[in-house]
């Protein structure tokens, strides 16, 4: 029996039964593809692939939408959502599209063994809007990323960013010790060379301020807005109080948790996006 034919039939049958809006496809050598493309029963097919020659091959011979993934995620659920990432990105799927997926085992030429059903999210755009669009923010996350895997044996380092609204935000905090950037205006966070600067004082206590153009104002800043919120229970303080200053004002923040590690995103007193700082896709995000 093929399987690999009996499977791409039964995701075009379970797309039919649910009404979804396309097919995703993951394949390591474009023979997935092609059985969906020779019976897609009239359901957009996308393709996508970590392997070059493969990419290439169904770009050239077919006229569907096609994503070179420049990295193979290790499990079936990262290929989805890497692939939904970089589809939102080329405006090949929408927030609400409801895929069915075909999938496998990374790296293994006719390993397609998994469907699965996938709605994409708004919070999914929402990340790659922002990381691609705020460079600031793109920055931050980048910081971030690197201060949940800065704490060797002892872990990650906690820590938490407000962009924007400086004016503001600086009333509604205070001082908890010595600002080691007063007197260093000229300090940018877009400038990779000031990121040392930056983890150097983010064993420090309270938040980092940020400006919009990118400048560090403080750090060491006790967050007092107390605007209500609601947020996921389980979140500490830290997160409490990132998300209450941006429901507080016309601010950004960032959070890493101290705990996993886990980046998270926060605009208008909600959570925007949750990140895991290991993820092959965020990567090709912040390297893109």
């Amino acid at each position: 029996m093929n399987i690999q034919k009996k499977l791409t039939s039964m995701a075009v049958k379970l797309a039919q039964e649910i009404d979804a809006d396309g097919i995703l496809v993951l394949t390591e050598s474009g023979k997935s593809y092609k059985l969906l493309a020779e019976n897609s029963g009239g359901f957009e097919i996308t393709a996508a692939s970590p392997n070059e020659d493969t990419a290439e091959e169904i770009k050239n011979e077919f006229d569907s939408n096609i994503i070179r993934l420049l990295v193979r995620d290790r499990t079936r659920m990262d290929q989805i959502r890497h692939a939904v990432w970089r589809g939102l990105r080329e405006d090949f799927f929408s927030p609400g599209d409801l895929l069915v997926c075909v999938t496998g085992e990374s790296g293994f030429s006719g390993g397609t063994d998994t469907i699965s059903v996938y709605s994409v999210s708004e919070s999914e755009q929402t990340l790659a809007e922002i990381v691609e669009s705020d460079l600031v923010v793109n920055s931050v996350v980048r910081i971030a990323t690197e201060l949940a895997h800065s704490g060797g044996k002892g872990g990650p380092i906690g820590g938490a960013f407000i962009i924007g609204d400086s004016e503001k935000v600086l009333n509604l905090s205070h001082q908890l010790g010595v600002n080691p950037y007063k007197g260093h205006d000229s300090l940018s966070i877009l400038d990779r060379k000031n990121w040392e600067i930056v983890k150097k004082f983010a064993y420090l206590d309270g938040a980092f301020i940020v400006n919009k153009e990118g400048f560090l104002i403080a750090a060491g800043r006790y967050l007092d807005a107390d605007a209500k919120v609601d947020i996921p229970k389980g979140l500490g303080t830290r997160h409490i109080a990132v998300a209450s200053i941006t429901a507080a004002t016309h601010s950004k923040g960032v959070t890493v948790s101290g705990e996993d590690g886990t980046i998270r995103i926060f605009e208008d007193g909600e959570i925007l996006a949750k990140v895991d700082p290991d993820s092959r896709m965020l990567r090709e995000f912040l390297s893109g």
